[in-house]
């Protein structure tokens, strides 16, 4: 049987509802969630005080069964031969986009490739109508930082449906912590949910990734928008380019590493998930100090390939993220209070210009950057009742340090608004 479907087989396996063992990545949360039981069954069940867990501990469940974690692995699961290619292939998704360039020129600090897509949408249809669009709006990019308000959707999403609440506590280790600065100890969800998109936090964003769990954010994603892919937190990622899962992913030079991305982008659906589950569970062993020293050697070494950013890290198109960044506001399918909230979170996300060409009743954005890449994104709301959003999707930039991207930020954002006060008339 080969690997791959070794992979699948594993993934689908069930175990008694009475002796289930604690495996790498698994919560409390998404174990009571696979087994189909609220957090407060499983702990009065098993007379916990709290949720912490270790793994190997044995937890006592009243369901039928619960699909186990992926055991830890001993071999790479992917091959470690190169490709004849020296780089991945572009990849599109959904048809082409028509749609007139905006007159106004982007700045001139922008180099690179750039993909982005803005619209007018009726609140009431979600029909789009007059658009602008700069490069192949269906390619496939990475979106950085620019995916997390997906991830605080997601949780909020679980509070409505009573598998969190907004004070449940949720607690910050060296494993489950990411690169840069993070907020320590124990913190109600509500606090994280502010901080990783106020701050654009990765820590933050990454247990609130990981509470819910990878394959319900997949899903609820995915239902929204097949074409955009939410499967890694921001510490996995990273330490699947910097080489530093080599059980998973061997990185030992840029051909091995292309062959491996390669492998991983190519995984249908179900299998990219499963092993996605794989990766995020393997990246809790790695430290969030010595990853970003290793981040800086292998942008600055001869293992970076750009395509690699797209091939781990989660991904849509110009045009389909800008489609999702609506429906979260308009086809949300939050409750009222929970609605508000991410609205709320979401109007002090980075980043929108400080004095806008045209009138508006809300903007809600988020910002992504990374090395040679800068992404912007965001709804806005106009007195007549349209609503406008983009996505601007910049990569393979000139500029290779992540700080010096972050400086784009501001004549990009205002070039935005000049775009959309076009769209706005």
């Amino acid at each position: 049987m080969s690997i791959r479907h070794l992979l699948l087989n594993v993934s689908l396996l069930t175990v008694s509802a009475q002796a289930y063992v604690v495996q790498p990545g698994d919560t409390l949360f998404s174990i009571a969630r696979r087994a189909g039981v609220s957090v407060a069954e499983l702990q009065r069940l098993n007379n916990l005080g709290d949720t912490a867990l270790k793994v190997g501990q044995n937890i006592t469940l009243p369901g039928e069964a619960v699909s186990p974690s992926l055991p830890p692995p001993t071999t790479p699961l992917l091959p470690t031969s190169p490709l004849p290619s020296a780089s991945l292939p572009t990849l599109t998704c959904g048809p082409a986009v028509t749609a007139p360039a905006p007159s106004v020129p982007l700045p001139a600090v922008v180099t690179g490739k750039v993909s982005f897509y803005a619209t007018v949408y009726d609140p009431g249809t979600m029909t789009s109508g007059q658009a602008y669009a700069i490069g192949p709006a269906n390619v496939v990019m990475p979106l950085a930082s620019t995916y997390k308000p997906t991830v605080l959707w997601a949780a909020l999403r679980d509070v409505d449906a009573g598998r969190l609440k907004l004070n449940t506590p949720l607690t910050t280790t060296e494993a489950n912590r990411s690169i840069e600065d993070y907020t320590p100890g124990t913190n109600p969800l509500l606090k994280l949910a502010h901080r990783a998109i106020e701050e654009s936090e990765n820590t933050a964003a990454d247990i609130l990734h990981r509470t819910v769990g990878t394959e319900r954010v997949a899903t609820l994603v995915s239902r929204l928008s097949p074409c955009t892919n939410v499967l890694l937190t921001t510490k996995t990622f990273w330490a699947a380019q910097a080489g530093m899962l080599p059980d998973l992913i061997p990185a030992t030079d840029h051909a091995t590493l292309l062959g491996a991305a390669a492998q991983y982008q190519g995984l249908a659906p179900a299998e990219r998930l499963a092993f996605a589950s794989r990766l995020n569970a393997a990246s809790l062993k790695v430290s969030a100090p010595v990853l970003l020293q290793q981040l800086d050697l292998y942008f600055g070494g001869s293992t970076y390939d750009p395509s690699f950013d797209t091939a781990f890290q989660n991904t849509s198109t110009a045009r389909a993220f800008t489609d999702l960044t609506a429906a979260l506001y308009l086809r949300s399918g939050l409750k009222p209070q929970t609605r508000q909230i991410m609205r709320e979170i979401m109007a002090k996300g980075c980043c929108h210009p400080k004095k806008a060409p045209f009138t508006y009743t809300y903007w809600g954005s988020k910002a992504g950057s990374g090395w040679r890449l800068l992404n912007l994104t965001g709804y806005v709301e106009l007195p007549d009742g349209r609503a406008l959003a983009y996505t601007y999707l910049n990569h393979e930039s000139n500029t290779l340090d992540a700080e010096e991207m972050e400086e784009q930020i501001v004549p990009v954002t205002n070039w935005i608004g000049a775009v959309l006060g076009q769209l706005s008339k």
